[in-house]
């Protein structure tokens, strides 16, 4: 009788501890799938919703035109989240988008479903809301990168002359391309193989009273947008310089396109590829 109790105890105690392990996993795995970057769309207007493994949550929405390519952004919010009894609670602590997000307020809903890519929820009204992963991410990638950056990589050009004895100035450049906002899971246009051309056909139309200072470099910089974006279907919003020196020899700028080209720079023949650029120009 003894060792029958004994038996039904440690049955018992066995159950318990899987019940437990079970909710323990299971919990654990809903705040797993919560966390990244969510997109619901509503009209031409797209909702996104970044959730943290810290337990906070940023919200933007972004109207995109009816080609859908241009994306203007109406406002963010943002506050904390958790799971607690099949529920996910949003408290905002900030938001100038109170009609999808009431400053101050917290709201509760029902989890219908939770996977990896959707997250269907309910509301206190009985509303479903339906929010779609825009990307597979890792917890520690909470960042939605809709203004993407292209590196231009290093450009070098000889500079023009006022007057033929003046002497060789080079302008060296490390340029970047900010795209602007793309819609979620909208490719990033490749650079056109004529892009890197045409900026070299316009930087090189400069004398060196035209770049003899970052303010005028900037000025420059500003209308080498409007010469690239027709050959990248108009997404560059910005081009932003890394780096820039005006050279007056050749080694300064061999030294430059060295230290400013990574993939290049790896391989001993495009190494020296980039190195003889200046000297073909000059």
């Amino acid at each position: 009788m003894k060792r029958f109790a004994s038996c039904l105890i440690l049955f018992w105690i066995g159950v318990f501890l899987v019940s437990i392990t079970g909710c323990g996993k299971e919990e654990k795995n809903q705040n797993e799938f919560v966390i990244g970057n969510w997109t619901q769309l509503k009209n031409r207007a797209y909702i996104l919703l970044i959730t943290s493994p810290k337990g906070e949550w940023n919200s933007s929405v972004r109207i995109a035109d009816a080609t859908s390519k241009i994306v203007k952004s109406k406002g963010n919010a943002k506050g904390t989240w958790h799971i607690e009894k099949g529920q996910m609670i949003f408290t905002v602590s900030e938001s100038d988008i109170e009609e999808i997000w009431e400053k101050n307020a917290t709201s509760f809903f029902d989890i219908v479903e939770l996977t990896e890519t959707t997250m269907q929820l309910k509301d206190e009204s009985g509303r479903m809301i339906v929010w779609k992963q825009t990307k597979a991410k890792k917890a520690v990638e909470t960042e939605v990168d809709l203004s993407p950056i292209i590196p231009m990589g290093p450009v070098v050009v000889n500079l023009n002359k006022n007057r033929s004895n003046d002497k060789d100035r080079y302008l060296c450049l490390d340029l970047n391309l900010v795209l602007k906002e793309l819609m979620p899971n909208q490719e990033i246009p490749p650079i056109h193989p004529k892009a890197r051309e045409a900026a070299i056909i316009f930087l090189s139309s400069f004398v060196f009273n035209d770049v003899k200072d970052f303010d005028s470099i900037k000025q420059q910089n500003e209308k080498l947008v409007d010469v690239l974006n027709p050959y990248m279907e108009g997404f560059i919003k910005e081009i932003t310089i890394e780096h820039v020196i005006v050279a007056t020899e050749v080694e300064k700028v061999e030294e430059f396109i060295i230290e400013h080209t990574l993939a290049q720079a790896s391989t001993p023949e495009a190494g020296k590829e980039e190195e003889e650029k200046p000297q073909e120009k000059k």
